[in-house]
């Protein structure tokens, strides 16, 4: 299995000021929130970022003294180009964004040059939601079972939502740890991905689950298997793919985090909206969609940004996963 080198995140994390507890030194400004607060998405919408965001801007803004949330979908270069734009903007408050697998996970490892330093460019908030992907075929493929995909020995292609998302890792690393001959095939978003497969020009997609699920249940395609630590409740018969590689585990997750230098009490004020929003209709709202809407805080996501570098790191380099 490859496991996170713990010793390794801890140096990161404490090499960076950016992510430690406290590093915060803008004054926060006067009123806050005087204005609607900018959420950057770095996806477009449909996807699971987006969904994410939008359930749980609603859950802030409804809460007493909660901002106002705008959604700002910012999509390219697998999150990079919203994630850059984050991490460039006025660390007063007023813009906060999406992080996720790729941007502060597997980016850093698959592209040769970012726009921004995944670590120290950013004031962590909290992790919003973890779930697994969806490994979904066409129904005219003829894959109809977990079996059935890991005895695949045609070439065979698969879509994701883009470079980096938990789509493509999670195809990637079934490709290695499996032996299977599959092909990548990145897309602009989860849209055009399912189209294409609905459409019979790719065999397989790897995405999140809740867009999996109407079109599992429609018969237009089916769930195969889930790349996470086990089956779920919405699709009991579905497999996780660790039921037959034990060693095999991707989550998609996402996070809040505002530009490095945002005021500290900020942070915190986000950071206590944000626990407030676990209320149990968001809760099962969560649960609906195959997500589990997990405890955090500043300190927290700080410190599962830098397990997931770590991991990521020893995952793409050590099986020589590239981009396209």
């Amino acid at each position: 299995m490859v496991g996170i080198d713990r010793r390794a995140a801890l140096g990161l994390l404490a090499a960076m000021p950016g992510m430690r507890a406290g590093a915060q030194g803008t004054p926060a400004p006067e009123g806050w929130p005087a204005r609607p607060v900018r959420l950057i998405v770095p996806y477009p919408p449909g996807g699971g970022a987006d969904v994410v965001a939008r359930l749980l801007a609603p859950a802030l803004s409804e809460q007493p003294g909660g901002p106002q949330i705008v959604i700002d979908n910012r999509p390219g270069a697998g999150g990079n180009v919203g994630t850059e734009q984050l991490a460039k903007s006025p660390p007063d408050g007023y813009t906060i964004g999406t992080i996720t697998i790729g941007t502060h996970g597997t980016n850093p490892w698959l592209f040769p040059r970012l726009g921004f330093d995944p670590v120290a460019d950013f004031s962590p908030v909290a992790l919003v939601s973890l779930q697994p992907a969806a490994i979904v075929a066409a129904a005219g493929s003829g894959l109809t079972s977990l079996d059935d995909l890991l005895a695949l020995k045609r070439e065979t292609n698969f879509a994701s939502s883009g470079n980096g998302t938990s789509g493509h890792l999670g195809g990637e690393v079934l490709r290695v740890m499996g032996r299977l001959p599959l092909v990548h095939v990145p897309y602009r978003g989860s849209g055009p991905a399912w189209a294409d497969l609905l459409g019979g020009r790719v065999e397989l997609v790897v995405d999140n689950i809740q867009n999996a699920l109407p079109h599992h249940q429609s018969g237009r395609a089916r769930i195969l298997a889930l790349t996470g630590t086990g089956r779920v409740a919405l699709v009991p018969e579905v497999p996780a793919v660790r039921e037959r590689l034990p060693d095999y585990l991707v989550q998609s997750w996402n996070g809040i985090a505002g530009p490095a230098g945002m005021p500290a009490e900020v942070v915190d004020r986000l950071g206590r909206l944000i626990a407030a929003a676990r209320s149990p209709a968001v809760l099962a709202r969560y649960a609906e969609l195959g997500m589990e809407f997990p405890a955090s805080s500043p300190a927290h996501l700080a410190g599962f940004i830098a397990a997931q570098l770590a991991f990521w790191k020893q995952v793409i380099t050590g099986s020589n996963i590239r981009l396209e």
